[in-house]
């Protein structure tokens, strides 16, 4: 059975977010909880979001788009080669919501719902 450490929960919005706790893991467990079906399914503006990391010698991943799905799913973002030979392992995730709709439409037209990010132990 794995084991998982809480990187944070974070409901998604137009803008940048950084969660609270940094990784040093290449495997992660994203549970994504929509907040209100009614909306999601009739009303407002579905949505994804991508998924960067951020490094300490200043430098970040490349965008990772991540759909909202039914169940947790397991991702493997390997930090890059080049980076762990430097030692640099340590690293602050943040989210933004993706949509086609941006960023002409408020936070407040789209469904709300959360990411939820762990790492692998």
């Amino acid at each position: 059975m794995a084991n998982w450490d809480l990187i944070g929960e974070l409901t998604v919005s137009n803008s940048w977010q950084f969660f609270q706790n940094d990784a040093i893991a290449d495997t992660f467990r994203i549970t994504t909880t929509i907040s209100n079906l009614d909306d999601w399914n009739k009303w407002k503006f579905k949505s994804a979001a991508y998924l960067r990391f951020h490094y300490a010698d200043d430098s970040a991943s490349i965008k990772y788009y991540v759909r909202v799905l039914d169940e947790p799913t397991i991702y493997v973002f390997a930090v890059p080669e080049e980076l762990r030979t430097q030692g640099i392992i340590i690293r602050t995730p943040s989210i933004i919501r993706a949509s086609r709709y941006l960023p002409i439409t408020p936070d407040g037209n789209f469904a709300d719902w959360s990411f939820k990010l762990e790492a692998l132990l």
